[in-house]
């Protein structure tokens, strides 16, 4: 389609008006394959007019093809950073524009324009340093970083003051923020969410992805620090730039990733704080919970018995010829039902069977649980030594506070449990299991969970996903002895002993919970128990039938 100028377009109006034609319904103008333009009009001047404008559209066509410019450059060029004149604050103030390119990725942007701040050389590193960090740009080409770079602009804030507001929508009118100086504190429903994720510090993205993704703010950040200076940069002039929502991108991954994050890392509280979900003694409480439930486990089957008891029903009464009423207990002397007595004797001689065996299954499931929650406490207690070790055995200052190395040194283990703890059960536990894919894994490393570094090494690593964890116990070792060697931590033997003997310890735990997953219980004795099972509430609609007619239909549905 060939797109006039608005000048053109009022000039066409206007000769259009002279002859009592209108622009949208006198003249169509369409594109064809072949370039070939057809005009639909009866006046033949709006014809000449049109073909003079389509000669001189194709004129200029070819000569910005040939970049032959009649006029010079009127967009100001980005300031050099040895300009002094770019480090002053009245120029920073007045932004200029420039063209936003295509990018690899994320499609093409058609030529909108975004803001240009100056920056000094130190500003524009400190910006790439801290955007390259994070995973979500490390592939972004070079011109679209420095249009990226260049749109944010500087901002501070005073102590207490809100920078993001949980539950707020992300418009137009909205920023992501780069912390450039201080501390910010983040706020999940009314409460502070715990170290190290509760605390928010230099280099640090926020509010980037609830930004791209058209999400509600899913947390408060508030400033810690008396003040605290950010870089922000407009959310339509994020997205314009780093348009890297495409076809492959499902929004409701997307969400089930966050939300698993959240859980991980605590922003999110599961089953109130509690580890495990606490029972209430109160009949409402539990007639209200769902997930872990049987509601949750078996409402399908539930459904398709209790359909198929329908069926039976309805064909009963359809090919017997019942002489009972529909509601009404059947007759026993009818044909049919005498018939259907036997497999009710069948079925009475099964549901004995069933129903013990039912039994030792369900102690033995509670048993299953009940070693798996203790080798879960078991991995609690080899973090709480692990931690112990390390706490008592890192330098200090002489005042009892930790040196900023064996601050350094805890915080990068602490960080390699928490991600190994995430990876671990992502690769065995459903509810975490989205973490396990590469877009898990880019996501956790773009809310800061790992770093780019680590991200490259996980997905270079040959190994199945539920052995990717081993990799943080390695990292955990090799930084404790890097600590050691340095001086940050003791280096007795005795306590280098006792500490690497601990994270052993906690790969052995970690290992029994997957050999007991592989094993949990012989085949023979499953597919006794499942074939029993299925064969028992098949009969049931049949058997239940004679004594209960219509309202077997209900009752089908409370044995399943």
């Amino acid at each position: 389609t060939m797109f006039m100028s608005l000048a053109h377009r009022n000039l066409l109006d206007t000769v259009c008006r002279l002859k009592g034609c209108d622009i949208n319904s006198g003249v169509l103008i369409t594109s064809v394959p072949c370039g070939i333009i057809r005009i639909n009009s009866t006046n033949k001047m709006i014809h000449r007019y049109l073909f003079f404008h389509l000669l001189l559209w194709l004129s200029l066509t070819l000569v910005r093809a040939f970049g032959i410019h009649s006029s010079p450059r009127t967009t100001p060029r980005r300031p050099s950073s040895s300009n002094a004149a770019a480090r002053s604050p009245l120029f920073r103030a007045r932004p200029s524009t420039i063209n936003v390119v295509s990018f690899r990725g994320g499609g093409s942007v058609d030529s909108s324009t975004i803001p240009v701040f100056p920056k000094s050389p130190e500003e524009y590193n400190f910006i790439r340093e801290a955007l390259l960090e994070n995973v979500m740009f490390t592939t972004l080409p070079k011109d679209t970083l420095d249009n990226l770079i260049y749109a944010f602009e500087r901002t501070a804030v005073n102590k207490d003051d809100v920078i993001i507001t949980q539950g707020d929508i992300c418009d137009g009118g909205d920023y992501v923020y780069l912390v450039a100086e201080g501390k910010c504190k983040v706020i999940v429903d009314g409460k502070v969410v715990p170290e190290p994720y509760g605390t928010i510090k230099g280099k640090a993205i926020l509010g980037e992805l609830g930004v791209l993704y058209n999400q509600t703010r899913s947390a408060t950040i508030v400033a810690k620090s008396d003040a605290v200076s950010l870089f922000r940069v407009n959310a339509d002039t994020f997205k314009s730039v780093l348009n890297k929502l495409t076809v492959n991108d499902d929004p409701e991954l997307l969400q089930q990733i966050d939300n698993a994050i959240n859980q991980v890392e605590g922003t999110k509280s599961f089953y109130g704080g509690d580890i495990i979900r606490q029972y209430k003694s109160n009949r409402s409480w539990l007639w209200r919970r769902w997930r872990g439930t049987v509601f949750e486990q078996n409402w399908r089957t539930v459904g398709y018995m209790m359909l198929y008891s329908l069926f039976f029903t309805g064909g009963t009464r359809l090919l017997t010829d019942p002489t009972w009423k529909f509601g009404l207990i059947p007759d026993k002397t009818h044909p049919f039902i005498i018939r259907l007595d036997i497999i009710r004797k069948i079925w009475n001689y099964q549901m004995s069977l069933t129903t013990f065996i039912l039994t030792f299954f369900v102690q033995k499931a509670y048993t299953f649980w009940l070693e798996l929650y203790n080798i879960g406490r078991r991995i609690q207690g080899r973090f709480n030594d692990i931690g112990l070790l390390l706490a008592t055995g890192a330098k200090r200052n002489p005042d009892g506070t930790f040196t900023h190395e064996s601050e350094k040194l805890l915080d990068d283990v602490a960080a390699s449990s928490r991600l190994l703890h995430a990876l671990f059960w992502s690769s065995c536990a459903r509810r975490f299991s989205v973490l396990g894919t590469s877009r898990g894994l880019e996501r956790m490393a773009s809310r800061g969970l790992m770093t780019s570094q680590q991200l490259r090494v996980l997905e270079s690593l040959d190994l199945p996903a539920n052995q990717r964890h081993n990799a943080c116990l390695e990292w955990m070792m090799i930084r404790a002895w890097q600590g050691i060697d340095d001086g940050t931590l003791r280096s007795e033997t005795s306590f280098s002993d006792r500490l690497m003997d601990q994270i052993c310890q906690l790969r052995a735990s970690y290992a029994t919970i997957g050999d007991k997953l592989a094993c949990r219980m012989p085949l023979s004795y499953t597919h006794l128990v499942q074939i029993l099972v299925d064969s028992f509430i098949v009969l049931t609609p049949v058997a239940l039938y004679p004594d209960l007619g219509a309202y077997s239909i209900f009752s089908v549905g409370v044995l399943t």
